[in-house]
């Protein structure tokens, strides 16, 4: 996998909250299945669905019914990495997900990590797979634009949800997210692999994400390691010669970091292979909880390489991919959406 040299990308040393943001008005579409060509209204996947009508509850009222992202903004997304969506989701839906958070946090699941080591200040919760435990993450996976904002940006025919992640940084916390890009940890290969960061609380640019601009040109597939500390986990990934993950900090007069503010209901979207971190939260500052959704395209191919995450999903979930190397993502654990 070819690497861009970092003088192919020269970018002057500056926190950009100025690089533009999309706006969206987008509509969920009807659901598809894979054992069928029938289109389905909001049915079929998951026998518990709401009706069709309860799809609207994810969308904020301002939002038209135009399912449309410009090619200008896709472009910009090619270009950049990152982005930011706005005003697209319902205060329902956020309030929702946020009692659903707090219920996560008292009983997380078998996939739960917490970043915070012993004696440290503050708590990083982060969990996975919530929508198959959830009811409200379940219906937001099948009834919110989410995967359709997913299926724009990355080109795709149709897309499926990879998995579902919640994050918690509470005020106090100097843990941070070191720098990486996602696609070194998955199973995957290919492009249309694309995460929605769905703030539930008002997140300043001092807290939030920040993103290398056009690192995900480089396909970096680097050295992996546990946010939390656990030496054992990702072992096998890093046997193979693969160079470390960059280390950002050194080369701040090479590269350009996008953030932004956030309001609750706006998110990030991202390439997998983009570079990001996230500084800790000062104790004077909001708790910054967030939903996140990976998505992967009709291009995507399973690419079990050593250590990635599905093991532990085998291993601390009894969650099986069922897919041989180089298949397509048609597997019951990875659901069509859109």
């Amino acid at each position: 996998m070819a690497l861009l040299s970092l003088s192919a990308v020269p970018l002057p040393s500056i926190l950009s909250s100025s690089v533009r943001s999309v706006r969206t008005r987008v509509c969920p579409r009807t659901f598809r299945t894979k054992s069928s060509s029938k289109v389905m209204s909001g049915v079929g996947l998951i026998s518990s669905l709401p009706p069709l009508a309860a799809q609207h509850r994810c969308l904020a009222s301002s939002a038209t019914a135009t399912p449309w992202i410009s090619e200008e903004e896709i472009k910009q997304f090619e270009e950049d990495g990152a982005t930011v969506v706005r005003g697209l989701f319902s205060s329902e839906c956020i309030e929702q997900l946020r009692e659903a958070a707090e219920e996560n946090m008292k009983h997380p699941g078998p996939l739960c990590d917490e970043h915070v080591k012993p004696g440290q200040p503050g708590r990083f919760h982060d969990d996975q797979f919530l929508w198959m435990r959830s009811e409200v993450m379940k219906n937001f996976i099948f009834e919110s634009p989410a995967a359709e904002i997913a299926r724009l940006l990355s080109r795709a025919n149709e897309v499926r949800l990879f998995y579902d992640q919640l994050f918690v940084k509470e005020p106090g916390t100097e843990t941070t997210t070191p720098w990486h890009n996602d696609h070194s940890y998955w199973p995957l290969k290919g492009n249309q692999v694309i995460s929605v960061w769905l703030a539930l609380d008002y997140v300043p640019k001092s807290s939030c994400v920040q993103y290398v601009k056009g690192s995900h040109k480089w396909e970096l597939i680097h050295k992996i390691s546990s946010f939390s500390g656990d030496t054992d986990r990702y072992k096998a990934a890093n046997i193979s010669n693969l160079p470390p993950a960059p280390d950002v900090d050194s080369m701040l007069d090479k590269v350009e970091l996008l953030t932004w503010d956030l309001e609750p209901g706006d998110c990030l979207v991202h390439h997998s292979f983009a570079v990001h971190g996230a500084p800790g939260i000062s104790s004077s500052a909001n708790r910054r909880r967030a939903y996140a959704t990976r998505w992967v395209g009709d291009a995507v191919r399973f690419d079990p390489r050593p250590g990635t995450m599905d093991f532990s999903w085998r291993t601390k979930a009894n969650l099986a991919v069922n897919l041989t190397p180089g298949s397509p993502m048609d597997s019951q654990l990875f659901p069509l959406v859109s």
